[in-house]
């Protein structure tokens, strides 16, 4: 028996056959075959040094030591005789003496942690990150590895949607898309009771001074978003908020062509060709194009997801301060701020805010597209139907304002999108 009846690499016959067999056979390879060291790295895909060693545990023995008997003599061995023998040759072992999964259990900091799951589910990663922004010491204390090793010990497990053959596809090719190419675009109700606690449900179904309804576009590249409100849900609101935001970003230096995508909700065109077909006709002056779901709601990943980051970091946190339409109004509009601020986990954003990802991608002015205005529809809008005159033609309303909101603010006649 010697090292050639090893066909297989050192790792593997560790595995097979056992390390201190694997070892034996290399080391009477060395001293009854006469092999060098190196014939013997090259032939069993290892490193010399590995064989140095083996060899070097074998020459500290003393010369009287009965295992030398085996080494240089083809003597067959028993494997009892062989582990007694040449126990020696076992590797010791590199776990950690002592090891501590995260913090020590039944402690202040773990029932913390355990708390916070229990509420908001998050996976240990969000949990730092969550952690982190409510101020508590993640240099030290709640650092990553003591949330993971309280998540180990606990057996936490988030709940994971994925494909049936288990791959993650992405919607888009998020290293090859510009910013602002891919835009997505949803309403939300907020009153949702599988979402709300009961009396901040209650305060936005039946009160009458907080809007009933959120109106979203984010992009796809960078995850800003762009929001605004309303007390009722029409086309009106839906092809004027749109041209509000293409308009916001013509106005930034922003000429990337931009793709729209929405499902097919009454308050766009209801998924309706001949519909579709006029608001590309009127948005293509902006360079824009619309198009819907066809139906398939998972098209609509990145606002849907959004609206569970309002449910859960907006309404429910600050939902009990607002009570008059000012306080909302002040709340809505340092939650847009705050949301273009917060560090993202998405594809392609490795841990950094939309604004950050926006100054990575080079633009410039990054802080003044992420500080986007808060919207009440109804007050913004409509107001503007009455105030005008309808008939004024658009061709002559630059020379009567020099507002670069004036033209998308009125209903054009000629195009009744709504």
């Amino acid at each position: 028996m010697s090292f050639t009846s090893i066909v297989m690499s050192y790792k593997e016959n560790c595995k097979a056959e056992g390390e201190i067999m694997t070892k034996f056979k290399i080391a009477r390879g060395y001293y009854s075959n006469k092999h060098s060291q190196k014939d013997i790295a090259v032939k069993i895909g290892c490193h010399k040094n590995t064989i140095n060693k083996i060899i070097k545990l074998c020459r500290e023995r003393g010369p009287d030591d009965e295992m030398w008997a085996y080494l240089k003599e083809k003597i067959l061995i028993s494997e009892d005789k062989l582990n007694s023998v040449f126990s020696f040759l076992k590797g010791e072992s590199r776990r950690p003496n002592k090891c501590q999964l995260g913090f020590k259990e039944d402690s202040r900091e773990e029932k913390l942690v355990i708390e916070k799951f229990n509420d908001c589910k998050y996976g240990y990663k969000r949990m730092f990150r969550h952690l982190k922004k409510q101020g508590y010491d993640v240099q030290s204390t709640y650092t990553l590895g003591n949330i993971k090793g309280v998540y180990r010990r606990n057996k936490f497990k988030v709940r994971k949607f994925r494909s049936a053959n288990g791959e993650r596809r992405a919607l888009y090719d998020y290293d090859l898309i510009a910013a602002f190419e891919y835009l997505q675009y949803d309403t939300k109700e907020i009153a949702d009771m599988h979402a709300l606690p009961a009396h901040i449900y209650a305060k936005f179904k039946n009160g009458k001074k907080l809007p009933g309804y959120q109106w979203t576009i984010i992009d796809a590249k960078t995850k800003i978003r762009f929001l605004a409100w309303s007390h009722t849900r029409s086309s009106l609101f839906g092809v004027r908020f749109l041209e509000y935001v293409i308009y916001w970003l013509r106005s930034h230096g922003i000429d990337t062509k931009i793709n729209i995508q929405m499902d097919m909700g009454f308050e766009f065109y209801s998924g309706s060709k001949r519909k579709q077909k006029k608001w590309n006709n009127h948005f293509s002056k902006l360079n824009a194009y619309v198009y819907d779901t066809e139906g398939a709601k998972w098209k609509q990943n990145l606002v849907e997801r959004s609206h569970r980051t309002d449910d859960e970091e907006f309404y429910c946190p600050r939902g009990s301060m607002m009570n008059t339409k000012d306080e909302f109004f002040l709340e809505a509009q340092f939650w847009i701020i705050y949301y273009n601020s917060r560090s993202h986990s998405g594809i392609g954003m490795n841990g950094l805010s939309p604004k950050q990802k926006l100054e990575k991608l080079g633009i410039i002015n990054a802080d003044k597209i992420c500080n986007f205005p808060c919207l009440i529809l109804d007050d913004f809008f409509k107001p503007f139907q009455s105030f005008f005159n309808i008939e004024i033609s658009q061709e002559k309303l630059p020379l009567k304002s020099q507002n670069v909101l004036t033209p998308y603010l009125l209903v054009d006649n000629s195009n009744n999108l709504c």
